[in-house]
């Protein structure tokens, strides 16, 4: 099911405890994507996706966090095969919009900026430094491409923490 992100979960403030399902799937995404200080940025570029279904991401989030999940595992490394797989209901690779259910207990603080999403022109981001949670956004794949050979770079001098 595809949902338009602002509208599911535009719900004013005083989130948490009475937050709704979809703030609670929003917000444990942003939380796994990112850290607190990028959670809106997170949130916008999750946005653009669901309400641009055309501009390239086909209304896919592509969160590895939520592939994982519904694998019941806990990696940052996601098989082909496995994104292909559109019988995991938290795939987010084969399903568009977001997952059946949340994929954890998000903070207040994610909760607020699924619900509040940053304006940007985002529709792509990675960590590319898994021990400081820098994450590099971008506009288009070319963009995202140069953020993911950074990530991949840093993998390949950190191979410990890329497993």
């Amino acid at each position: 099911r595809t949902l338009t992100f602002q509208a599911d979960l535009d719900v004013g403030s005083g989130l948490g405890v009475g937050a709704g399902a979809d703030e609670q799937v929003g917000g444990k995404l942003v939380e796994f994507e990112g850290v607190p200080d990028i959670y809106d940025d997170v949130a916008g570029a999750i946005y653009n996706r669901l309400d641009n279904p055309d501009a390239g991401t086909g209304g896919l989030i592509q969160s590895d966090a939520s592939v994982a999940y519904g694998l019941g595992e806990t990696t940052v490394h996601i098989s082909e095969e496995e994104k292909k797989d559109e019988s995991n209901e938290y795939n987010t690779y084969a399903n568009p919009g977001l997952p059946v259910g949340p994929i954890g207990s998000p903070s207040t603080e994610a909760i607020d900026a699924a619900a509040n999403p940053a304006e940007n022109d985002y529709y792509y981001w990675v960590t590319v430094n898994l021990d400081t949670g820098e994450t590099k956004f971008a506009s288009t794949l070319e963009e995202h491409a140069e953020n993911v050979d950074e990530y991949q770079q840093w993998c390949s001098e950190n191979e410990d923490k890329c497993q």
